[in-house]
């Protein structure tokens, strides 16, 4: 019998990729039915979900609705929803303000987005988000030679690559699945459990994406090198960029040696790439599934790297490393027992079908 633990959702605040699509949210609820009002600057898929608990924690996006919600929605002003039958609401206060959160004493909260074929998973009271990877080719490798400050030797040559369809994290593995995965934190700065975690080995991965796998049914995995590249250079939607999502203001897209003030931050502040992704350079170095080899010029398809080796793969930089340590194409590599302090990673679905439960 199946068991439905894929949920989708997010909260009010929208991600940074599509934020510019929906402003001035406001909701007012009449008993049972809420009605909610947003402004969409160009044409969406749209979709919403509640949070009865201040914004922590979102359910299932709602299906009760009507109006400008669903497929191919046209953008306008004053776009309208209504959803109604929603007994369990009617026993908790609140009051919206005027720019469609609760007030300060109050709990609910309605989240308008834009719908990307994005999932969340849950995971007993928290979910993350995987985004969708659709396959293609591209040149690995770097592409730019010199519009960086450095490249180095490793990124060549350039070659031809196929990747299949994937899912990857929004955002780097958190302080707060870790340890929900865990029970403990092996984090240096624990600040907020939304930072990243860190200090965390190839090995440490694979235990924490053994256990999550086995609690949620879902078959996770570590990014290959050629899917994470892939990713990070923004899939089929791919602008060439030298960094993940831009060529100049690293400081836009990244926390690194310039910026982050020697310190890991919180997930999902800076600006996203082309597939939504956040925090692909800097932050904290993101371990791959390959062992490490040089690169050579022959096309391949889905490589996954020699079956033996000595270091794993890393990419992306981290937040002490120069600017042309962030670049889509620079490659790092560690020995798998050791968790260095800036070494972190994000996840991998090949499916995001249910699964089965014996």
């Amino acid at each position: 019998m199946k068991y439905r633990l894929l949920f989708l959702c997010m909260t009010l605040f929208c991600g940074l990729a599509h934020a510019q699509n929906i402003t001035n949210v406001a909701f007012q609820r009449h008993d049972k039915e809420v009605t909610i009002t947003y402004d969409l600057s160009k044409d969406a898929n749209i979709r919403v979900c509640v949070s009865i608990d201040g914004g922590r924690y979102y359910g299932d996006y709602i299906q009760n609705m009507a109006g400008d919600i669903g497929k191919n929605i046209k953008a306008g002003k004053g776009k309208k929803i209504i959803v109604y039958d929603l007994p369990d609401l009617r026993y908790v206060p609140y009051e919206p303000d005027s720019t469609g959160y609760n007030a300060a004493d109050t709990v609910i909260r309605f989240s308008v987005e834009v719908d990307d074929g994005s999932v969340d998973i849950k995971l007993n009271n928290m979910k993350f988000r995987m985004m969708p990877v659709p396959g293609g080719t591209f040149t690995m490798g770097c592409t730019r030679p010199g519009s960086a400050k450095h490249n180095y030797e490793a990124e060549f040559p350039t070659h031809k690559v196929t990747v299949d369809s994937f899912y990857i994290g929004k955002f780097e593995v958190t302080q707060r699945l870790w340890v929900e995965v865990m029970g403990s934190n092996p984090s240096r700065w624990t600040y907020n459990d939304s930072l990243p975690v860190e200090q965390v080995s190839w090995n440490d991965a694979q235990m924490f994406i053994a256990r999550l796998s086995q609690m949620t049914g879902y078959r996770f995995r570590l990014p290959t090198e050629a899917e994470w590249e892939y990713a990070a250079r923004g899939g089929n939607n791919s602008k060439d960029h030298v960094f993940p999502g831009l060529d100049g203001d690293l400081g836009a897209v990244a926390w690194y040696g310039m910026n982050s003030g020697n310190k890991t931050h919180p997930v999902g502040q800076k600006k996203p790439n082309e597939l939504g992704l956040h925090d692909m350079a800097g932050n904290v170095w993101e371990w791959c599934s390959d062992w490490y080899e040089a690169y050579t010029a022959e096309p391949q398809t889905n490589p996954r790297g020699p079956k033996h080796g000595d270091s794993r793969i890393l990419r992306g930089g981290c937040l002490n490393s120069p600017s042309w340590g962030c670049t889509v194409s620079d490659r790092s590599w560690y020995q798998p027992e050791y968790g260095y302090g800036f070494h972190g990673f994000r996840l991998v679905l090949d499916s995001v079908e249910e699964p089965e439960e014996d």
